[in-house]
């Protein structure tokens, strides 16, 4: 229910403009996350630094007392000139924490003015002790160096550093529980973004299998579907070879018996009128005459029988009407026309095809290939019986065949409506073969059809 309910809506058109604002909201706040962390780490270093920096401060303030007072105590130089320096460094520190205090509280809402007017007094009073060394009394100021003012004075001024960076570290507390809450809810973003990618990629990669599914579904149905039609339409368009090559054999027999017989009686009525008394020598040459135009008849009937169904394949066998059929071809042509024949098992039918194929590769050569010579070849290997036309003719381009010529589509549907396989090799100039293999009658098969015989 629950995953139905999430493709209907996956299936909408608000749900990519959904995803695209989900994605650009999970950016900002990413984003805005990494800009505040950036940020309050940035304060959280620079707290680091001044704190350092205030230390420091202390320090040249606390060098620049020790070298007074070995000033007083001793009158060197030396010490005098450590005095001036930790005095300058104090003055160069000091300016570096008040930047440091801007960078971290940019409204000013912290005051450095009280530390720098306890730094400015405990200068003031160190340069009087050294003035007064200078000066020669070295005894008062002893005395001075000596009294509790300025060590009151120096803890004074330590509290109030203390006092303004622990403002300055409450602040950065308060930034540092903000930038928990942002990495928390970067966090949820993230993950959340995570979780709704893997949904989103696992119902795509559903969906793809779904749709791989169906269409292999479709493409087995579809195949099969092909291969019914395909199967059918070969099984029709033999049909139709061999209810062309019964209708051929009943015309065959037709004008074999029917114009046979008129033929036959015509002769003999011409015959009974030669025996006739009396007859004038020119009605005997126009019956001459009307016997040769019959005899010519007879010889067209004979022709026309013979190409509507072979009678030598019927009366003498395949390989002597194929080398009877060769030899017509050569006369016919003027070229040689070789040929090497085996003894094949094949029923009446599949002896017809590869009549009609090795007669339609012929009549091919004829009208189009101009070859200087051909050969033709019938042999058996196994199971499968082999036929070939091959002429070193013209050739042609078997992707460029043109419409209406359907001679090669004939052996095409003649062969494999004896499930077998037809191959037409060739090129311009390179001459053509005709190739075509059938499958062999078992040997039962032809035992029994002998004995039905």
């Amino acid at each position: 229910m629950i995953q139905s309910s999430i493709e209907r809506v996956a299936r909408t058109r608000y749900v990519m403009p959904i995803i695209v604002a989900l994605a650009v909201i999970t950016i900002a706040i990413t984003e805005s996350a990494y800009q505040h962390s950036r940020s309050t780490l940035t304060q959280g270093v620079v707290l680091s630094d001044a704190r350092l920096e205030a230390a420091r401060t202390l320090q040249t303030l606390t060098d620049a007392e020790n070298a007074a007072r070995a000033y007083i105590a001793s009158g060197r130089q030396d010490d005098l000139a450590n005095y001036r320096e930790a005095i300058s460094e104090t003055q160069s520190v000091r300016k570096g924490v008040a930047q440091l205090l801007d960078v971290l509280d940019p409204y000013r809402t912290l005051s450095l003015s009280n530390v720098n007017q306890r730094i400015d007094t405990h200068i003031a009073t160190l340069e009087e002790w050294v003035r007064a060394a200078e000066q020669g009394r070295s005894a008062q100021a002893q005395t001075m160096a000596n009294g509790n003012q300025s060590r009151e004075r120096y803890a004074t001024m330590r509290q109030e550093f203390e006092t303004v960076l622990a403002r300055t570290a409450q602040a950065q507390r308060t930034t540092r529980v903000s930038l928990f809450d942002a990495m928390l809810i970067n966090r949820v973003a993230l993950h959340g973004l995570v979780v709704l990618a893997v949904l989103v990629l696992a119902l795509f990669m559903r969906k793809l299998r779904d749709g791989d599914r169906r269409e292999s579904e479709e493409h087995g149905r579809l195949s099969a579907q092909v291969a019914l039609r395909t199967t059918a339409l070969r099984n029709l368009a033999g049909h139709h070879v061999h209810a062309r090559e019964d209708e051929r054999g009943r015309v065959a027999r037709e004008l074999h018996d029917e114009l046979g017989g008129l033929f036959t009686a015509m002769k003999l009525e011409i015959a009974r009128l030669r025996r006739v008394a009396d007859v004038p020598d020119t009605a005997l040459q126009r019956l001459s005459g009307i016997e040769q135009r019959l005899n010519e008849g007879i010889a067209v009937k004979r022709r026309i029988i013979e190409n509507l169904r072979p009678s030598s394949l019927d009366q003498l066998g395949l390989i002597s009407a194929l080398d009877m059929l060769c030899q017509e071809a050569a006369a016919g042509l003027g070229i040689a026309v070789h040929t090497e024949f085996t003894p094949v098992d094949l029923d009446k039918d599949a002896e017809l095809t590869i009549y009609r194929l090795v007669q339609e590769s012929l009549t091919n050569v004829s009208k189009y290939a101009k070859a200087k010579e051909v050969r033709v070849e019938l042999a058996q290997t196994g199971p499968w019986v082999r036929v070939s036309v091959h002429d070193n003719g013209l050739g042609f381009d078997t992707d460029a065949v043109q419409a209406g010529h359907h001679g090669l589509l004939g052996m095409r549907v003649r062969v494999e409506s004896h499930s077998g396989k037809l191959e037409i090799i060739s090129a311009p100039g390179m001459g053509t073969r005709v190739e075509a293999e059938l499958p062999a009658q078992a040997p039962e098969v032809a035992g029994s059809a002998e004995r039905n015989g």
